[in-house]
């Protein structure tokens, strides 16, 4: 397994210096940049030794995709620049999570936005293909959004979508907020990218306890060998990476 750690770009050298394998970008920050901006960002990137091999936040919270305040077109515009951007830095995977963006309006019937959802991301995936970029679905729990909260219904979207650049993301947090069986995991995949932080106060994972052992366990029988960032808050977020990189890389080697 390789292992990043989410976090603004611009903190590229810090997670460099932490060890990680490559940082875990926002693109709904990285897209809204003036140009300048992002150059000089993008400066800073080609100095470091690691990469945005992934990045998470597809859409701004503002930007809406579900009901009638769906604008495809400005949608579309919106994801131009996010996809060239990531070409630029280099990065092939973006997360779909943005639970406020997919968030079901009160009135809607839920099989009428799934619909939309099917449509909205079928879009976003055709529109990332053409910049050789994969999209990964993320479940995420019911305080975030009312609209694909478990692997289950994941991997359901990702079936109705249909496009071999869309796949599915397992997180280890979202998962334990919603007590969902993790034993899904081995009936859910394969996975594009996963993340995990703890249940509840979504800290980083700086210790070998079950809720951590049993995630990495289940993705190594699942046979699962692929990148893992931490998508999580942290009061000390420099040091407390350290530990917990050392954490994830002792687990993912047991066993083998």
């Amino acid at each position: 397994m390789r292992f990043g750690l989410c976090a603004d770009i611009r903190n590229v050298m810090e997670v460099q210096e932490a060890g990680y394998d490559f940082i875990d970008g926002k693109l709904n920050q990285i897209a809204l940049w003036e140009e300048e901006e992002f150059r000089s960002v993008l400066e800073v990137m080609k100095k470091a030794s690691i990469r945005m091999e992934r990045c998470a936040l597809l859409f701004p919270k503002n930007m809406i995709v579900i009901g009638d305040k769906y604008n495809e077109d400005e949608m579309r515009v919106y994801l131009e620049t996010a996809f060239s951007r990531m070409d630029a830095l280099g990065c092939r995977l973006v997360v779909f999570g943005s639970g406020k963006s997919r968030f079901v309006p009160e009135g809607m019937r839920w099989q009428d936005a799934y619909i939309q959802l099917v449509s909205v991301t079928r879009i976003v995936g055709e529109l990332a293909a053409k910049h050789g970029i994969d999209v990964a679905i993320e479940p995420l729990n019911r305080a975030e959004t009312n609209l694909i909260n478990s692997l289950a219904e994941g991997a359901a979207l990702q079936a109705d979508v249909n496009l071999p650049n869309v796949g599915l993301l397992a997180d280890a947090y979202h998962m334990r907020q919603e007590g969902e069986d993790m034993t899904r995991i081995l009936t859910c995949g394969p996975f594009m990218h996963t993340h995990i932080a703890l249940k509840g106060s979504r800290a980083y994972p700086t210790e070998k306890t079950e809720e951590v052992m049993e995630f990495f366990r289940l993705l190594k029988q699942a046979g699962y060998d692929g990148t893992v960032s931490i998508e999580g808050k942290s009061g000390d977020w420099k040091a407390d990476s350290v530990v917990a990189l050392k954490v994830m890389r002792e687990l993912a080697q047991e066993d083998r």
